[in-house]
């Protein structure tokens, strides 16, 4: 079947992978989540700020090649990542990414869909902390879906958020 047909809020299979279609959009695109955590890592070894992250290096390189596998390098779809911190501030811009984590805003807009595929474990989010002395921390969904911060350099959970072409094959 192809992923159009999979209504928003079940999950479907792309070999090795589970994913949660968070939305279906009018341009032919499918918005996604990893089902569950696919590794627990720290954030990064200097900085709450996912511009130049570890994190973004591992979900846009390991991971990429990974997803790439799997559904095709061509049917992942690059999405602006709003760096907006929480607090509104915008002095960390926004990046372009295939592959992503959720913001707080969006793990916002897909709460509903999202409080019943619970990982049981922590996990984090790409929105930075901008109030001075809190720049080490960075935004993440505690294991009963409350949002709170950790320090970057926390072991978190990791659960890659990307767009793709709703004309791929999936089971």
């Amino acid at each position: 079947m192809t992923l159009s047909k999979v209504e928003v809020g079940n999950t479907f299979n792309t070999g090795t992978m589970e994913h949660i279609v968070l939305e279906h959009l009018p341009d032919g695109k499918t918005v996604c989540l990893s089902k569950d955590i696919v590794k627990r890592m720290e954030f990064d070894k200097k900085t709450g700020v996912y511009t130049n992250s570890d994190m973004r290096k591992y979900l846009n390189s390991k991971f990429l090649d990974k997803l790439a596998k799997e559904v095709g390098a061509e049917n992942i779809i690059e999405h602006t990542v709003d760096l907006t911190s929480d607090e509104g501030s915008k002095k960390y811009g926004s990046v372009q990414d295939k592959v992503s984590l959720l913001t707080c805003e969006l793990f916002r807009k897909y709460n509903e869909i999202l409080e019943k595929y619970n990982p049981g474990r922590w996990w984090w989010l790409a929105t930075p902390i901008a109030v001075p002395g809190w720049e080490d921390c960075v935004r993440a969904v505690d294991f009963n879906g409350f949002l709170l911060y950790y320090f970057y350099y926390y072991d978190g959970g990791v659960r890659p958020f990307y767009i793709l072409k709703s004309s791929i094959s999936v089971s």
